[in-house]
Order: C-alpha cells, then structure tokens, then sequence
C-alpha cells in the first residue's frame, strides 16, 4: 500500500525540480524528503528519478507514474470539495491543453464566463500545435482538430469547422488574387508542420469537382499563431481553420480566396482520459465548452 504523503511528496518533487523545495511543501527536511522518495520508489519497485549532484529528472518510469498520481491527488480534493462545500463551490485546477491560435483567441473569450462563475477553479493552459499526451503530462482535457486516433481516450465534439485558404488584402493588392486553385502551385503558400509533417497538399471542393494542390512558399511553421501572423502581414497565402481567423475575415483582415468552395473538415473534439469518474470542475468545464462552441458564431 502506498501512502498518501509520499506521493504528494512526489508530484510535489517533479513540479519543482527538487527534493529539498518539494519537502518544504509538506514541511519535511531534506533528509525526511530523500527517505521517503527512496520508500516509494522501493514499494513501486521502479526507479523514479534519475539522480545527480546537479540536477534531478524524472525516468520514463517516473513520467508515466506522474500522470495518474495527479490525476489521484485532483480526484482526491475534487471530493473534499463536494463534501464540505457541494458542487456550487467547486474548485482546484484544470490543466487544458489546446491548439496554440485557438488557445489565444477564441478559446480564451469562451472561457472567461466560466472564470467569472467559478472563481476558485484555476485553469492552467497549455498551448501547443503537437499532439498533447494525456498519459505522460498531467493535463485533464485537450482540445483537438479532427479525428480521434486512440481508442483509449473520450472525445466530444463541440463543433463542426472546416479550412480556409485566405490571403490578406495587402498581399492580394500587390500580387493579385488567384483565378483558380491550380495557380496555389505558382504562389507563395504559408505551409504547416502538422504532427511533425509538413501539411503542403490543400483539398478542397471547388465548381464540383475534388481538387488537390501541391504547394510550396517560402515559410513554414509548426505553430498556428504565428502562421496566422504572416497571413496578417501579407507574406503569403495559407490555408487556415476558419474558428481561427473567423474575426479577420470578419473584419476584413484575412480574405476567403474561394467562398464557394468546401475545404476538409477540421470538426474541434474535447478529449480527455477514459476513466470511471471526472471530478465535478471538469464535467462542468465540458458542460460549458459545449454550451459555448455551440452558440458561437
């Protein structure tokens, strides 16, 4: 049996990168903080840490370990919680992982109703444009573009989406906009890293007939934010998810190159570990996600 402070005593450690810093935490001496790691990790059988006079890092053994001890300990205070203050009081963290552009757009304007109703819930963010592992890090809920891959994970579906091959104004001023998806081959296209591979073949629908275009400019990246700032500056054509951009097309900022035409899907999923129970702060999250993608325009 493990006991409790030793693995509050571990997550504690992992945060802060020390054994003496994540024993003050819990009020043990270094000495009591290195003995009861030691016991852990004999009771586990596993080797947590690797060890030196400089630094201190978690194992492959330990990485995996760290995300359902967190998730343990976050069940644990979700359940004091609704024992002492009920589901009106709900609190603790909620570690949300999401696209980086949609992360600093309209995910943060979705989220501040439910700040403001839930002021001691502390949402931590996560903004990446890879894949997010919900096994290894201790994030509760992701959001994600497209299709589920692993069986072993819940997705709801907030909304549907698809992609947009946009311009700005300025761009289209200086180098004219283009008469047909064929002439993407000769323009300067933005491209994408998307899973480590580089998302340089855009498909579209367009006056009936499935296209395809190979395209090539001269920038890439692997995060969507800063995609969408070149678009914004006028430094090439991209092919963008339209919850995005919806404001700068909106505004007049970004320019639908083919309004008529239907690009891939991109539906936006709330993906979260399969697990038997989620503590209250996360059911009402994803109550809220969905109310909002729902309404939003």
């Amino acid at each position: 049996m493990l006991h409790l402070n030793d693995v509050q005593l571990f997550v504690e450690v992992s945060r802060t990168g020390s054994i003496s810093a994540g024993g003050r935490q819990l009020g043990l001496s270094p000495a009591a903080a290195s003995a009861a790691l030691k016991r852990l990790e004999g009771r586990l059988e596993a080797q947590l840490f690797e060890r030196s006079t400089r630094s201190l890092r978690l194992t492959q053994a330990g990485e995996d370990f760290l995300g359902y001890c967190s998730q343990s300990l976050q069940l644990l205070q979700e359940g004091q919680a609704v024992l002492h203050k009920g589901r009106e009081g709900l609190g603790g963290e909620i570690h949300l992982g999401a696209p980086s552009d949609l992360g600093r757009g309209l995910l943060d304007e979705v989220l501040e109703p439910f700040r403001a109703r839930h002021p001691q819930i502390r949402i931590v963010m996560h903004l990446s444009d890879g894949l997010h592992d919900l096994y290894r890090h201790p994030i509760d809920l992701v959001l994600r573009y497209g299709a589920l891959r692993d069986s072993n994970l819940v997705a709801r579906k907030l909304c549907d989406n698809e992609r947009v091959i946009c311009a700005s104004p300025d761009y289209l001023a200086r180098h004219g906009r283009p008469q047909s998806v064929e002439e993407l081959a000769r323009r300067n296209c933005i491209c994408f890293y998307r899973d480590g591979e580089l998302f340089d073949r855009w498909r579209l629908v367009h006056e009936g007939r499935q296209r395809e275009v190979r395209v090539s400019g001269d920038r890439a990246a692997d995060d969507g934010a800063l995609v969408r700032q070149w678009l914004l500056a006028g430094h090439g054509i991209g092919y963008k998810s339209r919850l995005d951009i919806r404001c700068d097309l909106r505004d007049g900022r970004l320019v639908d190159l083919f309004p008529d035409a239907r690009c891939d899907a991109s539906p936006l999923f709330a993906v979260y570990p399969s697990r038997n129970y989620q503590p209250a702060r996360l059911q009402a999250l994803l109550g809220h996600l969905q109310q909002a993608f729902a309404d939003a325009p």
